[in-house]
């Protein structure tokens, strides 16, 4: 490209590339933060039927904290308990089952079932409450370039790329796109298939459009554009199977419950969905030989016919049959990753662009779109001016190790829908498929459910605390997740989970567990850590007026909420220290930043113990960071202020003052 060119570029701090439910969630933190981004996609319209459709508690808190998950709870499939069909003793199929997670109520949500088409719709109905920020649909880029030299300058634009709208003829369609080859029956959706609110996005697919190429120049590129990405180059792998969303014509008892089905001809995996769909993930290889000899998998023979047959073989002696297919596609079975997630913390790249695995495990949307909620509201804050560059890196860091955890289980749990080995390195389950599949379900459930996320020290993630100065026995661990409860509002006994709580909203969350405050010795300790927060304390400077604003938002990108242990009648609003209630000239009092961890005769789920969830003292407290995505970045008492000062000081920018 030549440099001429460049005087006429546009300029963005960021570009995002695709918008699956990875680049989706990254623009969301854009949105929410007031950042200048663009996200542009080549396909004419968002997804609408098939693709993904598992959605793992992790994901569904973070759809809390984001304020959709509501809209999920109403329209998805609840998938709790799994049944694993094989043959007894007289060759028959016979249920082993239901499996249940051991830890299935250590979340307010349970795992969910709803496609990706509605997860999409809701990620843009949130965007669209923040900003005028739009997907620019049928765009490409054609070319890129990077400039090293001004890499390390904040200001500077060293990525410069030429984008380019697609003709009619070019752009790809929504529903034949994605891992292998994929189909919507019919092949022309109908407004009586869409939800009503998908409406606008066919309308939108129906208009003319106009070609135009333009050079864009951005501060930060993230790539989400799938298996497929421009990227990275794709490698093939031998094996492959086929997916199908139907709507079943069966006798087999357990096709509305998620499981197995094992016998000689095979494994599926049935998921029962929304709208009396069932998805089945059934094994079908065709190998063909290659003039020079090699064995290639042959894609474009699996038909939804194919597909079919094999279920029927699998399900005997049961019947299978289906009038409505919605959508299916051929995938294949492999482990993929990229030896980095980004470089030199300017362009960055999430989602099935830089892992791939086999559908099975359910995980695929859930890893996408953690991948680009954790570095968005990074490159978000880095963007705004808000947080400290070096936190960039800890994007890498955290997602590729559980991007290596989630290959890792793929290995296992794809074994046993090929073969009838046991799973190397799982803990001995006997020889039976089904007694491995459970072994291996229970060996990765914490990672897989996202109750661990295993990220390690670094700026963000404060693990170098004395230990002997905590509460002995938390259950509060700095990069992990913290762990939700219900607590009751002090103004008004209403209940919130803390996912909502504390709202994705761009900000560290300071939490301070403040025992029991009728204690006169705790309520000194707690007014003592109010003062220091007001900044009457001298030659300590308070954290609240410390750091640069998120612009347009946020006046501070700290957000104090307290949680006592107090009984709620015991306990008054106007008790706590005035810092502590954050006073706006317009709007009043902060009611919404104390709370009380007490029972609530009319809500079972707020049953008073959540100090004891998170093994803190119900004297004492405690106090943490809690980072823009809810996980723990630093823990101390609530003398610890230097600590937490210092820890802050390594994420956020400080205020530049005039000498």
């Amino acid at each position: 490209m030549a440099e001429a060119s460049y005087a006429s570029a546009s300029q963005t701090d960021v570009l995002i590339i695709g918008a699956g439910p990875s680049g989706l969630m990254t623009a969301y933190w854009m949105a929410r933060c007031g950042v200048r981004a663009r996200i542009i996609d080549k396909k004419s319209t968002k997804v609408f039927t098939g693709q993904a459709d598992g959605l793992r508690v992790r994901t569904l808190e973070i759809f809390d904290s984001i304020g959709f998950q509501h809209r999920v709870q109403h329209e998805g499939h609840v998938a709790v308990e799994a049944n694993f069909w094989a043959p007894g003793p007289d060759g028959t199929l016979i249920r082993q089952g239901p499996f249940c997670s051991s830890k299935v109520n250590e979340s307010p949500f349970h795992n969910m079932l709803l496609s990706q088409g509605r997860i999409e719709r809701f990620i843009l109905d949130s965007i669209k409450q923040y900003s005028n920020l739009e997907v620019e649909r049928g765009v490409i880029a054609e070319s890129f370039e990077y400039d090293e030299i001004v890499k390390d300058d904040q200001n500077a634009y060293p990525i410069t790329l030429k984008l380019r709208t697609l003709s009619e003829d070019e752009v790809t369609p929504s529903n034949n796109s994605g891992e292998g080859r994929s189909h919507s029956v019919p092949d022309k959706l109908k407004d009586s298939d869409l939800h009503p609110d998908d409406l606008d996005d066919l309308i939108q697919d129906s208009k003319s459009r106009q070609t135009k190429t333009e050079i864009v120049k951005a501060k930060y590129l993230i790539g989400c554009d799938g298996a497929h990405s421009w990227t990275r180059k794709q490698v093939d792998i031998p094996l492959e199977g086929g997916v199908i969303d139907i709507i079943p014509i069966t006798d087999f008892p357990d096709i509305r419950r998620l499981g197995t089905v094992t016998n000689a001809s095979g494994t599926i995996l049935v998921i029962p969905r929304e709208r009396r769909l069932v998805r089945l993930y059934v094994p079908v290889q065709v190998v063909d030989v290659a003039k020079n000899g090699n064995a290639r998998f042959n894609r474009s023979s699996i038909t939804p016919e194919m597909i079919k047959e094999r279920v029927q073989a699998i399900l005997k002696p049961y019947t299978f049959d289906y009038k409505v297919c919605e959508w299916w596609t051929a995938y294949q079975i492999g482990q993929r990753i990229a030896p980095t997630f980004a470089k030199d913390d300017r362009i960055f790249l999430a989602g099935d662009a830089v892992h791939t695995h086999s559908p099975k495990v359910g995980l695929g949307m859930n890893m996408s779109m953690q991948d680009g909620f954790n570095v968005g509201w990074k490159v978000a804050l880095v963007a705004a001016g808000v947080a400290s560059p070096a936190i960039l890196s800890t994007y890498n860091a955290e997602r590729h190790h559980l991007a290596e955890m989630l290959l890792d289980f793929d290995r296992h749990l794809s074994g046993l829908f090929t073969d009838n080995k046991p799973s190397k390195g799982i803990p001995e389950g006997g020889s039976d498929k089904t007694e491995n599949m459970i072994k291996v379900l229970e060996t990765f459930e914490d990672f897989a459910d996202g109750l661990k996320a295993f990220y390690g020290a670094s700026p963000l993630v404060c693990k170098f605390v004395n230990e002997d100065k905590l509460n002995p026995g938390h259950h509060l661990v700095p990069g992990e997740r913290f762990p939700p409860v219900k607590l009751r509002k002090q103004a008004d006994g209403n209940t919130q989970w803390t996912t909502r709580i504390f709202e994705s909203d761009g900000r560290f969350r300071l939490v301070i567990l403040a025992g029991d405050v009728r204690n006169e010795m705790q309520k000194h300790r707690v007014d003592t850590l109010s003062r220091f927060l007001s900044g009457q304390l001298k030659e300590k400077a308070s954290p609240l007026s410390r750091y640069n604003a998120i612009p347009g938002r946020f006046k501070s990108p700290i957000d104090v909420v307290t949680a006592h242990s107090a009984s709620w009648k015991e306990t008054e609003f106007f008790d706590f220290p005035e810092i502590l209630r954050d006073l706006d000239a317009t709007l009043g009092w902060g009611y919404d930043k104390i709370w009380c961890d007490d029972a609530c005769i009319w809500d079972r789920d707020c049953d008073g113990k959540g100090y004891e969830k998170w093994g803190v003292d119900r004297m004492r407290g405690l106090m943490l960071v809690v980072r823009p995505d809810q996980y723990i970045g630093w823990v101390g008492e609530l003398e610890h202020m230097d600590e937490m000062t210092r820890y802050l000081d390594g994420a956020l920018i400080k205020v530049v003052t005039e000498e």
